[in-house]
């Protein structure tokens, strides 16, 4: 390791070389140490097994060997390497890697350690949303390239690309209906992962009794519906899980209300708040911020219309 390196990216790379490795020897006990506890990217794994992880590093193309191009940080907290795909070396026997295939590791402190919190398949100066995967992959479905492997990382976000659940964490009734339900409903892993800590979260606060899983399962579905604009029917979803609209309607509004949903909640949505630096500004200034913004408002249609893959 070159000692021109700041020393937030000579304490971050070894642990960024170490979770390759271990993903790419399928050690799926070497790779949950390394994981943030209750991160993206350890959710991920316990929900999926490693599939996430290797399709949003672009290890599902088969190159072995690899290179650390960048590191950023946000404060002390974050450190953010880029990594890319070594497709051969330049005159100067520089490695040579392809810029389309370059995903971003997001580590933070746990304790007195570096743990992998998230993976993002794009550069580390221009992450990829939801949102705008899906955007990409409308274009390059119309355009006939939806099936082309470069492109299944976006997929495994927008859930264009489905992956088998081979996690190894314990599912309740609810979350195994509304788990295999939004798989079926083309939902990404970052939405299927927030789903399951929003139900944790109101089934720890709640402690709710039922006799038909079906009902929250789908009353969960449908608030994740609501949270990514997506225009799905309740009444449509209701039937999917042999429930009826009105209970469906009942149980969504109560976790609305036990967990204070709103339409940007940093908890469980997929699209940050257009109005968050306002907001910080009005706080700042000690004034009163806008009210949040309710769950359900503005919603259009999902942005993509066939799978890939």
């Amino acid at each position: 390791m070159s000692n021109h390196l700041p020393a937030y990216a000579q304490a971050t790379s070894p642990l960024v070389r170490e979770l390759l490795c271990a993903l790419r020897d399928q050690d799926e006990r070497a790779i949950a140490p390394l994981l943030m506890p209750d991160s993206e990217a350890d959710w991920a794994f316990r929900l999926f097994g490693m599939g996430p992880l290797i399709f949003l590093l672009y290890m599902h193309l088969e190159n072995d060997e690899f290179v650390v191009a960048r590191f950023g940080r946000c404060g002390s907290q974050e450190v953010f390497a880029e990594v890319g795909w070594v497709t051969g070396v330049d005159d100067d026997g520089r490695a040579r890697y392809d810029p389309r295939r370059v995903s971003t590791v997001k580590m933070q402190r746990h304790e007195s350690e570096w743990r992998v919190s998230d993976v993002n398949p794009a550069p580390l100066d221009r992450p990829i949303s939801v949102s705008q995967a899906q955007e990409v992959l409308r274009q390059v479905v119309e355009e006939g390239r939806g099936r082309e492997p470069l492109w299944f990382p976006l997929g495994v976000l927008t859930g264009a690309f489905q992956l088998k659940r081979l996690g190894h964490e314990p599912l309740d009734d609810v979350e195994g209906l509304f788990a295999a339900g939004m798989g079926d409903s083309e939902f990404g892993v970052p939405e299927i992962v927030r789903a399951v800590r929003m139900w944790r979260e109101f089934r720890e606060s709640a402690h709710p009794t039922y006799r038909r899983p079906e009902v929250y399962a789908a009353a969960v579905e449908y608030i994740m519906v609501l949270f990514g604009f997506y225009g799905d029917c309740q009444a449509s979803i209701a039937e999917r899980y042999g429930a009826s609209p009105s209970s469906v309607s009942s149980k969504w509004r109560e976790i609305e209300g036990i967990l204070g949903l709103s339409q940007f909640d940093s908890r469980y949505s997929i699209h940050e708040d257009p109005g968050a630096g306002l907001e910080a500004m009005l706080r700042a200034r000690g004034e009163e911020p806008p009210p949040a913004v309710p769950l359900g408002t503005g919603r259009g249609a999902r942005q993509y219309d066939t799978r890939v893959g």
